[in-house]
């Protein structure tokens, strides 16, 4: 399936001449001031993890409970209990360098991004597979891929049990915010010390190969281009 990538025109131009990409960084993102609301996300790279108690559990030193060990440490013999609580904990991912676009396309979707951040013009990944080892091969030496996905969208606070609880935090997001994107992610690593990162201009002309300009919005009209 395609990905489709809502740009500034000027951008667009850049790549589609240079293979000019920014690539963001995770904890970058957190910045709002910086990236504004819709790009922006001061929980970025981390949500929350809860487990509700009715009842009354009881605790040992050789007893785990999944969320209850991670924030109660129980040493000695004999027992103790709790009851009646909610725990939540936090769940973090590392640093990285990520490339952000969008799982689908439609109009509607598009408007937003230009009444949101004035972004005008669009681009379609045809090959995806093709544009991540691009990006990969362009940046070898000082970055790996890690994985792409599909953002799942959630709410404030994950339910221990769930399957969503499993997922690495940068492919999270809270759904009652951010959920209209329909962002997917690529995701990188840093093969240099473990330093603050920092946005990233880089060149992949080979990834160019793999897109086509998609679509433009131009006083108001929304265009297509058959190139």
């Amino acid at each position: 399936m395609p990905l489709y990538k809502f740009i500034e025109r000027e951008f667009l131009e850049s790549f589609f001449t240079t293979g000019c990409l920014r690539l963001g960084t995770i904890y970058d993102f957190k910045d709002i001031v910086e990236h504004g609301v819709s790009r922006g996300d001061q929980s970025e790279g981390e949500h929350h993890i809860v487990r509700g108690i009715d009842g009354t559990i009881k605790l040992t030193k050789d007893k785990y409970e999944p969320i209850i060990s991670e924030v109660f440490k129980f040493e000695g013999e004999g027992e103790s209990s709790i009851s009646n609580l909610s725990l939540v904990v936090p769940r973090r991912c590392q640093d990285g360098f990520i490339f952000c676009t969008s799982d689908r396309y439609n109009e509607a979707l598009f408007k937003d991004w230009k009444r949101e951040e004035n972004l005008d013009s669009c681009y379609q990944i045809i090959n995806v597979p093709g544009f991540i080892q691009a990006i990969s091969k362009a940046i070898t030496n000082s970055a790996f891929f890690y994985a792409n996905s599909n953002v799942t969208y959630t709410e404030k606070q994950i339910d221990y049990q769930s399957k969503v609880a499993s997922i690495n935090p940068v492919f999270t997001k809270f759904k009652g915010e951010y959920e209209w994107q329909c962002e997917n992610r690529s995701v990188f690593g840093s093969k240099g010390p473990l330093v603050p990162l920092k946005p990233w201009i880089i060149f992949a002309p080979e990834a160019i190969q793999y897109c086509k300009p998609f679509a433009f919005i131009d006083n108001g009209t929304i265009r297509y281009t058959s190139v």
